[in-house]
């Protein structure tokens, strides 16, 4: 009878596994340490993946099948890399991220609407997508998010008003996004933040008026607006 050794635990394992911040390197070199090793990042690992190549269906494919594909918590896909509003939907299917960055991919409200189904996301960078008002919509489904980088979009006044519905959320970046003095408002209303960046949009002293109010905040960037002198105290 062939016996099996192990010369170390599956705990110990993993605590050697756990030293290590490159997930990268995990996955192409402990992965084929043993099968033991194999094993134990499969089934306890939480990785930290960041894609750097356009994906196409043939990446997309393999991907999928990969065996460690719901050992991935953390995904950034920032970068002009998926191509097409298809390329997202595979995402959707990986209900073990918490942590998503796919910024910079020109998804529009489509591909905003796929991402929605991803219920256990908390943290979401969803930048420069061409995401208008309906997308907005779409997004304040997301229940559990309590980080928000939705900058460089064309939501203005309407899409803060549906942004500003999420009371769960502690971080916002909505700069960049043509929202007045009405969606700074509506921004105002959300007590919970404690981080915004509202830059670059078209505020003026009414609208910075609003954003004072926020007295909770510990940090808040306001800058490239239309904020004259005096009155308005920040």
């Amino acid at each position: 009878m062939e016996m099996k050794i192990e010369i170390f635990s599956d705990d110990v394992c993993f605590e050697i596994i756990s030293m290590i911040d490159d997930s990268w390197f995990i996955l192409n070199n402990c992965s084929l340490i043993s099968k033991q090793f194999f094993n134990v990042i499969k089934e306890r690992s939480k990785l930290v993946i960041e894609f750097k190549k356009k994906f196409t269906e043939k990446r997309i494919e393999l991907f999928r099948k990969s065996q460690f594909v719901n050992s991935i918590v953390n995904l950034n896909f920032s970068g002009w890399l998926l191509g097409d509003i298809e390329n997202t939907k595979f995402i959707s299917e990986m209900k073990q991220l918490t942590s998503l960055n796919i910024g910079c991919n020109r998804i529009g409200d489509e591909g905003a609407k796929s991402i929605t189904e991803m219920k256990q996301l908390t943290s979401l960078d969803i930048s420069n997508n061409q995401i208008g008002i309906e997308g907005a919509k779409f997004i304040t489904e997301m229940k559990q998010l309590t980080l928000l980088n939705i900058s460089s979009n064309e939501i203005d006044d309407e899409g803060a008003k549906f942004i500003s519905e999420m009371k769960q959320l502690t971080s916002l970046d909505i700069s960049n996004n043509q929202i007045g003095d009405e969606g700074a408002k509506f921004i105002s209303e959300m007590k919970q933040l404690t981080l915004l960046n509202i830059s670059s949009n078209e505020i003026d002293n009414e609208g910075a008026k609003f954003i004072s109010e926020m007295k909770q905040l510990t940090s808040l960037d306001i800058s490239y607006n239309q904020i004259g002198h005096a009155k308005s105290k920040l």
